[in-house]
């Protein structure tokens, strides 16, 4: 598997370390690869690019001289969304798997994917059966493999039962899906004629306050970024490059998602999504209107929103004021949480609009799981925040030993909150 494949040379490089290291079969044909390169498309621009690229990858001769009429293409679902926002990276990959697999018809070869998803909806998780179901048209045909992270494994897995019954939804999911992709698409799913305008809105309003100035300061203070990085948990380190720096660039998906969650915040899970909605209603009423009777009907629109959605009623603004006070720069503070609040309270209101009714009345599960959670994880929140402040002001004042002290607490509290949450990065 090549991470972060850019460029057609990144997959034939194996095939070079391949003859170096004698790893060649010669034939009459010429030199055979035994070895299975499968490129992985991770972020945003990467996914624009793959269709391309894999064109180029199955014309050259030594991957057409292969034994294999079959192709693996893994898809990343966390840097997409870390890039440009869930709306957007969701398009992006529903939209790179159409045109990956009319690619792979051209070449008359099978595409299996295999899917990057995280353990959180900001990386990809969501129920994996409505997952299946909201795939492009054809991407499915019998093979499906995806990978599970951190806790999700014990969560799906820990027991006989649990892993029986998740089994089940996938092997289900995956023959049903085939049995629908194998038949001539009937009605054109509806998410094409809303979903370009609505991913680039909601990708500009993302990247806006990604890029607004001070906003990395704003992220820093007001999430436990700083005590992620000194933890050691996880199989790899918060950043790709192990520079010091700030730079959001270099921070990888998971603490990036894993730290906006503690605080309560859940923005890469929803932010983007109440301008791009804003936007079309206000700019084109009647599509607006249109896209309100029809969207139950697209499988993709339908799940895509029903994350959004949950993250939101994850989301606490109370919670988030609360992080907020650890940002010294009362200014900064006032000004990104004056942004982040107004586009929580606008998701929120479209989406109601749109589904005719508050999603915790219309999941009355959900609202009753949340509401059990609420009151041991404020205080959990409170804590977790007096820590970060001493911690902090341990640091900045040079007790650097009493800051070492206090960092079993600080990373109990993460523990903590997580496993109230049910959720990491």
């Amino acid at each position: 598997i090549v991470s972060m494949t850019r460029q057609v040379s990144d997959l034939l490089g194996v095939f070079l370390l391949a003859r170096e290291a004698g790893l060649m079969t010669h034939t009459e044909k010429g030199l055979i690869c035994p070895l299975e390169v499968v490129p992985l498309f991770e972020t945003i621009d990467d996914l624009h690019r793959a269709p391309g690229i894999l064109d180029q990858f199955l014309q050259h001769p030594i991957v057409q001289r292969r034994q294999s009429s079959e192709q693996q293409v893994m898809l990343g679902y966390s840097d997409s969304n870390k890039d440009c926002g869930i709306l957007a990276a969701a398009w992006a990959l529903h939209e790179g798997q159409r045109n990956l697999s009319e690619v792979a018809r051209r070449h008359e070869i099978k595409l299996r994917y295999f899917h990057g998803r995280g353990g959180t909806i900001s990386r990809g998780a969501g129920p994996t059966h409505w997952f299946m179901a909201s795939l492009p048209h054809g991407s499915l045909s019998g093979g499906f493999r995806m990978t599970e992270q951190g806790e999700t494994i014990a969560q799906k897995y820990a027991n006989l039962a649990n892993a029986t019954y998740h089994l089940e939804l996938l092997l289900a999911g995956t023959a049903i899906t085939t049995a629908v992709h194998s038949r001539p698409e009937g009605r054109k799913d509806p998410a094409g004629e809303f979903l370009p305008d609505l991913s680039k809105a909601s990708q500009e309003a993302y990247q806006e306050l990604l890029r607004s100035e001070g906003f990395i300061d704003f992220y820093r203070q007001v999430t436990p970024i700083d005590a992620l990085e000194n933890s050691c948990i996880g199989s790899r380190p918060t950043r790709r490059t192990g520079k010091k720096g700030h730079s959001i660039a270099d921070l990888r998906a998971i603490p990036w998602v894993f730290s906006w969650t503690q605080a309560r915040f859940y923005l890469p899970g929803w932010f983007g999504v109440g301008t791009a909605l804003e936007s079309l209603r206000l700019q084109q009423p009647d599509r607006f209107a249109r896209m309100k009777q029809e969207f139950r009907e697209s499988s993709f629109l339908g799940y895509t929103l029903t994350n959004v959605e949950t993250n939101l009623a994850s989301a606490n603004i109370d919670v988030m004021t609360q992080y907020s006070s650890l940002v010294e720069d009362e200014v900064l503070r006032d000004r990104f949480m004056k942004i982040i609040v107004a586009e929580f309270n606008r998701t929120r209101e479209l989406l109601t609009e749109l589904y005719d009714g508050d999603m915790l009345k219309r999941r009355p599960r959900m609202a009753k799981t949340l509401e059990i959670r609420e009151a041991p994880l404020r205080v959990l929140h409170q804590q977790q925040v007096a820590l970060l402040r001493e911690w902090r002001q341990q640091l900045r004042s040079g007790g650097e030993s009493e800051a070492e002290a206090l960092l079993p607490r600080m990373l109990l509290s993460i523990n903590a909150i997580a496993a109230g949450l049910r959720t990491t990065g």
